[in-house]
């Protein structure tokens, strides 16, 4: 066996330098069920925290820029939802809305990719699009970030060798 063959990795699910498992998903899309608290619950009722749990995990962004960022989108989402009689902010709240969806399936997709999992960039949207929470549940669990039986809104630190 050769010192090349030693250094590659496992394309059948291994784990990654930090645990975390590559090839495949850790869960599959309906394992949220498996954590209600905190990951069902905290992608439900704050996905603002979910997603800025995430990105902070693997270095895409610092976490609380990402949840203020977040916080604010989905404020002005829920002000701009709320008034239905005027035409401006519904047009405010469509763009919101496509904008988070195509930003959790950028985030998807760039998750996907840096852990080899098989899939499509179709398929990632289709996914955020149809099961929005259960996505963001699934690429919690993935990237451990967050503490089974634990809630805590504070994030986890980076993992090493993901600072982006």
């Amino acid at each position: 066996m050769s010192s090349q063959h030693l250094l590659e990795k496992p394309t059948d699910g291994g784990m990654d330098d930090n645990g975390i498992t590559t090839h495949k998903w850790k869960v599959s899309l309906f394992g949220c069920f498996d954590t209600l608290v905190p990951n069902t619950l905290m992608v439900t009722f704050c996905p603002c925290v979910a997603i800025s749990q995430v990105l902070a995990r693997v270095g895409f962004a610092g976490y609380f820029v990402s949840l203020l960022v977040s916080f604010i989108v989905y404020v002005l989402f829920a002000v701009a939802i709320g008034v239905p009689s005027s035409k401006t902010l519904n047009a405010i709240a469509v763009i919101l809305g496509i904008f988070y969806a195509a930003y959790m399936w950028y985030v998807r997709s760039r998750i996907r990719a840096m852990f080899q999992i098989p899939g499509s960039f179709l398929e990632d949207g289709c996914t955020v699009l149809f099961c929005g929470c259960c996505s963001l549940a699934q690429i919690s669990t993935h990237v451990e970030s967050y503490t089974p039986g634990h809630c805590a809104f504070d994030a986890k630190a980076t993992l090493p060798g993901y600072n982006v």
